[in-house]
């Protein structure tokens, strides 16, 4: 579910858009409606839970660039993103670079197209929650057989087995040096030598602290006395 505050002092317009989103999709919700940037920053000081905004940027008593510069100093938990709506290309130069627009709509853009941007957005938001909820499991699965959470090496393999999943190809265990380690140390802006050296040291830990019977149960290992791979 995605939680969205539309921020426009057009009610035509806003009225067109709850009726073509709420119409297509019943997991975008429009969570609160503000005619102008102080109802806006009234109701996002108000609501937590807030996901994303959709925001004019020329409305009455304070514009939609003077309500992003008043996000940017709030102290939120959670900041929504924003998607700014405007027909200025002028305006919308200004705000390229802030962090927390991700996109821009047009006023001229139809319904469809405003709707496939917030659709994009959910299935992103559903994703990131599935891979921090896989994250979780796999760190879980790690310190079972023994991993260090402190060392960088077990976060490492974490990032691995992400890549395999994110990839849909289990047979990239294969091609870890190759590809994976690659990925992961892109990932961590370091060089592919010191994810593989991390990876080597935090699996050698393991296998110091971990019960050989608990590896050959976890992993079907024939040969409990070898250092497998």
């Amino acid at each position: 579910m995605v939680n969205v505050l539309i921020v426009d002092d057009n009610i035509h317009y806003v009225k067109n858009l709850i009726n073509f989103v709420i119409g297509k999709d019943s997991n975008i919700k429009i969570a609160n409606i503000a005619s102008n940037g102080l109802e806006a920053l009234d109701i996002i000081k108000k609501n937590s839970n807030i996901d994303l905004i959709l925001l004019d940027l020329k409305m009455p008593k304070l514009n939609g660039i003077e309500v992003i510069n008043r996000i940017s100093n709030m102290s939120l938990d959670n900041f929504p993103d924003i998607i700014v709506i405007s027909g200025e290309n002028s305006l919308i130069n200004k705000l390229a670079s802030n962090p927390l627009v991700i996109d821009f709509i047009n006023k001229t853009d139809d319904m469809l197209s405003i709707y496939s941007k917030l659709k994009d957005y959910e299935e992103k938001q559903n994703y990131i929650h599935i891979k921090n909820d896989l994250s979780k499991k796999i760190l879980s699965e790690l310190i079972s057989i023994w991993y260090n959470l402190a060392h960088i090496g077990t976060q490492y393999i974490k990032d691995c087995i992400l890549v395999i999943y994110e990839n849909k190809n289990p047979s990239l265990t294969n091609n870890l040096e190759s590809y994976v380690y690659k990925e992961v140390a892109c990932m961590h802006n370091v060089s592919f030598q010191k994810v593989k050296t991390n990876i080597a040291k935090a699996t050698d830990f393991m296998y110091a602290e971990c019960s050989m019977d608990i590896l050959k149960d976890y992993f079907h290992f024939n040969d409990v006395k070898k250092k497998h791979t």
